[in-house]
């Protein structure tokens, strides 16, 4: 099932960054990119500093460690395969990323390489812009982990608690000038997508059940003798 969502969501993130984005970038979005992204350079409302950090803990190898770190907490803690939703958020929410920037091929806004006009300084992001790393990644750990929380109890809080903390990191890259408003937006979409497919997944699989697919032969029927 994760296989096929992750390919699923591929599909769909790219069909949206050719349509809107265009390859190279300059697709119908760019117009209101453009006015979103200079409102943004100009109204940074002081959170700059903030978003730095938070660009710094959301960077792919901090974040490798961080979802690491909550994989081995949730494993001596609750010893249940559920336990993995936030390493495989992480990355497979990189790969979706990876993936479909190899494609799109879209350059980041001028805002993100310090001297240029409205740069923040030490803010030096050179990589392919769309869709937003930060983006997807933080917001698939969040509702993986969350999300797990929210189906096994029922309640519909962390769930909101998810949303809003994606919000605020997308944001972050907005007020640091270093992704179009259509990375981040096409971003949380397709982080949420994959974080509710982990955490619906972990609530409806056990180590038994991936033991008995590791112990399948390739291409049968799970053995049943």
């Amino acid at each position: 099932m994760l296989v096929a969502a992750a390919a699923g969501i591929f599909v769909v993130g790219l069909v949206l960054g050719l349509a809107f984005v265009g390859r190279h970038g300059g697709g119908p979005i760019q117009g209101w990119d453009n006015r979103v992204q200079t409102f943004d350079v100009h109204h940074r409302f002081g959170l700059v500093g903030v978003s730095k950090v938070v660009a710094f803990l959301g960077d792919a190898p901090k974040l490798a460690v961080i979802a690491a770190v909550l994989t081995v907490i949730l494993v001596l803690t609750v010893r249940s395969i559920r336990a993995l939703a936030p390493l495989v958020a992480y990355f497979g929410g990189e790969l979706q990323v990876f993936l479909i920037r190899q494609i799109i091929q879209r350059p980041r806004p001028p805002t993100a390489v310090y001297p240029a006009p409205g740069a923040v300084p030490g803010i030096h992001d050179t990589s392919y812009s769309f869709p937003s790393g930060h983006s997807v990644a933080v917001t698939a750990i969040l509702f993986a982990l969350l999300g797990t929380l929210a189906l096994a109890r029922h309640q519909w809080w962390p769930w909101l608690v998810a949303l809003l903390g994606s919000v605020f990191v997308i944001y972050t890259r907005l007020v640091l000038g270093v992704h179009w408003f259509s990375d981040v937006t096409f971003g949380i979409i397709l982080g949420i997508a994959w974080g509710v497919t982990v955490a619906l997944v972990a609530r409806t699989v056990e180590w038994a059940d991936v033991r008995a697919w590791l112990a399948r032969p390739w291409g049968g029927p799970t053995s049943r003798r």
